[in-house]
């Protein structure tokens, strides 16, 4: 069938339905014709499927006489409720009553499910109209043009029920908006869109509700919604609001920024109303900003001078959107919030107090969040310079880091490391290419004994330097050298056989030499040691029979020293041996037991003297041969100066 068919069949239908509605109505409307005088029957009852004869009786002659034997067939009836009505189309063909639709009654028409004959009720406010299916089982249902006066516009709900011959009804409802008040304009409001009024890229994918609330208009009034150079559509539901939306589509089509949403709707008296509504669209992968960084110094490379003052970041936003913000995060994990220009570039001042701690992993964070909440971030290494590394210095002075005069005749070198410059004693030293730095004989010999301070100079090209101390970077002990001095010895520094057989005692004095220091005499080969008194004083023994091997000539006898830095004091005699020419030793072959028991014998007796004891009270608690003896006769000799040994 072709659309011009199926066409003129539809008109065919409607034009036969409105016919038949009309019939309806007017069939509705003939008078009732008045029943004549009530007639009853009883009847037995009947099981279902029983007929029952029935005579009718003729009335009018004064005798009855059966007119027509009938049979009536008795069937059982099945208890169900009709059909709801279904109206053929809205009330007032839209389902809204208009100012001048008010003027005429309202309509509702259809064709009934039920039995002809069923009564068809419509209700509204408190009132009822009444009509009936037709043979053909159609119904039309009217409400007078009075029934809606005084009724307020807005949204309203009548009743239409039907009820059967058996008395059961169905009832349904029917809504229709009432707008008749020419006087009333409608309003409109916009709900907030996408939560804060912004639309960012993630919000558009799937596109973008709208919705709002408006007064005056009835239930499916169709509302425009215009942003930019897009349009679209929204329908006013039944709980007073309304909905539409724009496609994603929409969105790309506009460039990003903030729109006003035009809202238009008419009612149906032609009252108009627009509302409008701020919308920011940052929809576009494109608006998403690059974050660049500055130069943070002229240098770009933050020194410690400048991580100990206020710090001051800049860069540039490829874009700048609506709302636009850019925070930056360091190492302490504190924000601060940048200031954007116009033309992208921001800036923020990290205050001192904070610096250290911003900048104490080397990297920080930047990121960006736009009107629309659309985020990006990034990192950004620093190039940071605060220190140096430590200051070290290597030499090697006799193992004790004490100058002595002997090492002092020597030029010093050493190595540093971590100083550009030193300075020691007033004159400032630069490490050559090896880092070594070199003292000579004489800047050495110019030192003050005691610790030597250096002050250490650094630099480096980012602008750090400092100065670092050293109190002691080693010690001279030059200018305050020990002495020694020797006694006469053997009383004339002549040894005879008589002095080969005696016991003698060796002393002398010292200074600059600390108690307990070790001196050393020594004579041909012979070699003897003690110790250094508190006083300065030493003294050791030389016991009969030592001095033999010696043989007939001239010697030097010397004693010699050093203090705790090395330093050399020494003191000497000549001595003439002539021993061999003369008696052979009394004493030899006698032990150190047997000497000093003669002697004790000899003291006792008070018979003997040494020449030398009476110089002896300074001596040192101890002096022996390399051999060590406890206790020695020098001792001996100096707690007993009248002993003299035996001849």
């Amino acid at each position: 069938m072709s659309s011009r068919d199926t066409l003129r069949t539809t008109r065919l239908e409607s034009i036969f339905q409105t016919a038949v509605s009309d019939f309806a109505v007017a069939d509705s409307a003939v008078p009732a014709i008045a029943p004549a005088a009530t007639q009853s029957l009883s009847l037995p009852f009947a099981t279902p499927g029983q007929s029952l004869p029935i005579t009718t009786l003729s009335t009018e002659s004064l005798h009855s006489s059966p007119l027509n034997d009938s049979t009536l067939a008795v069937s059982a009836v099945k208890s169900s409720p009709p059909a709801m009505l279904r109206p053929y189309e809205p009330i007032a063909s839209d389902g809204v009553i208009a100012g001048w639709e008010a003027q005429k009654p309202v309509h509702l028409r259809g064709r009934a499910e039920g039995e002809a004959g069923s009564t068809v009720t419509l209700t509204f406010n408190d009132q009822s109209w009444h009509s009936t299916v037709n043979k053909w089982g159609y119904w039309n249902a009217s409400m007078p043009a009075d029934a809606l006066k005084g009724v307020a516009d807005g949204n309203h709900t009548l009743t239409l029920t039907i009820t059967d011959k058996a008395g059961q009804s169905t009832a349904t409802t029917v809504d229709f908006g009432l707008y008749t008040d020419r006087t009333i304009k409608p309003t409109l409001t916009v709900d907030t869109v996408s939560g804060d009024n912004a639309v960012s890229i993630a919000e558009s994918i799937y596109g973008v509700e709208i919705s709002g609330s408006a007064t005056h208009l009835p239930v499916g009034s169709v509302l425009k919604l215009t942003l930019g150079t897009q349009t679209t559509t929204a329908s006013m539901g039944n709980d007073g609001k309304w909905y539409g939306s724009f496609h994603e589509s929409d969105m790309q089509a506009l460039k990003d920024g903030v729109y006003s949403l035009k809202v238009t709707a008419t009612d149906p008296n032609g009252k108009t109303a627009t509302e409008y509504h701020d919308l920011t669209l940052i929809t576009h992968l494109s608006s998403l900003p690059k974050i660049s960084f500055d130069k943070i110094t002229a240098d770009d490379v933050i020194n410690l001078a400048e991580s100990q003052q206020d710090l001051l970041l800049s860069g540039t936003l490829s874009t700048v959107m609506p709302g636009h913000r850019l925070v930056i995060t360091g190492a302490n994990q504190k924000d601060y919030a940048a200031t954007i220009g116009d033309d992208g570039h921001w800036q923020v001042v990290i205050p001192a107090a904070d610096v250290h701690a911003f900048i104490n992993v080397g990297e920080i964070r930047a990121w960006s969040i736009d009107g629309a909440k659309n985020y990006i971030d990034v990192t950004h290494e620093l190039n940071i310079h605060t220190g140096f590394i430590p200051i070290y210095t290597e030499m090697d002075i006799g193992g004790d880091m004490t100058l002595n005069y002997q090492e002092a005749q020597h030029d010093l070198s050493f190595y540093v490391e971590g100083a550009n410059t030193l300075e020691i004693n007033g004159k400032t030293y630069q490490p050559d290419a090896k880092g070594m730095v070199t003292l000579t004989s004489s800047e050495l010999l110019a030192l003050p004994d005691g610790p030597v301070a250096a002050t250490f100079h650094r630099w480096d090209e980012y602008g750090n330097s400092d100065t670092q101390t050293s109190d002691k970077l080693f010690t001279v002990a030059v200018h305050q050298r020990p002495t020694l001095t020797l006694d006469t010895a053997f009383g004339d520094n002549k040894i005879d056989a008589a002095d080969v057989n005696s016991w003698h005692l060796i002393q002398g004095s010292s200074s600059h030499l600390q108690p307990g220091s070790l001196v050393e005499l020594t004579l041909g080969d012979q070699h003897y040691s003690a110790s250094v008194k508190a006083d300065g004083g030493w003294a050791l023994t030389i016991l009969a029979g030592q001095l033999a091997p010696l043989d007939d000539g001239e010697y030097q006898m010397t004693v010699s020293g050093k203090d705790s830095a090395g330093n050399l004091a020494s003191a000497s005699q000549t001595v003439q041996v002539a021993s061999h020419t003369e008696s052979a030793n009394p004493l030899e072959g006698q032990t150190v037991d047997q000497l000093l028991e003669t002697v004790s014998l000899t003291q006792q007796a008070e018979t003997a003297h040494v020449a030398q004891a009476s110089s002896a009270a300074a001596a040192p608690q101890e002096s022996h041969l390399f051999s060590d003896i406890p206790y020695t006769l020098a001792d001996h000799l100096l707690q007993h100066p009248a002993a003299h040994p035996l001849v």
